[in-house]
């Protein structure tokens, strides 16, 4: 639970808001899912999509990934990571195209899988 205490502490999301691209998606005045769009390693790179669980199934998660990978464009590749054992996400990656590329064992005790959307063009 440390590393999601480090991601969302006011200082990271603050940085991320501020350095990176942040997708809201709202039912109504109610923040639903969010994806944030930067770079690394000079590529650009989705560091976060969530949606609340009672949103789960209604197409958010699609939306905000539609709307990043349309803000990028098809002439790039396109990375995005999560914690490994994350089956859904995983998944739910694999449909829009990303494919495997690497994992990295973090200090913090965990695994972090890294995946790539070849560019389209």
């Amino acid at each position: 639970m440390n590393n999601l205490n480090t991601w969302w502490s006011h200082e990271s999301v603050s940085a991320s808001i501020t350095d990176d691209t942040t997708f809201i998606a709202a039912q109504g005045e109610q923040a639903v899912g969010t994806l944030t769009l930067g770079r690394f390693e000079d590529e650009p790179v989705i560091w976060k999509i969530y949606v609340v669980p009672e949103a789960h199934g209604q197409g958010i998660g699609t939306a905000l990934m539609n709307v990043a990978l349309a803000t990028v464009g098809p002439a790039q590749d396109v990375r995005i990571e999560f914690v490994k054992g994350n089956d859904t996400a995983y998944t739910f990656y694999e449909r829009r195209g990303f494919k495997f590329d690497f994992e990295e064992d973090m200090d913090e005790g965990f695994t972090t899988v890294w995946l790539r959307r070849p560019a389209l063009i």
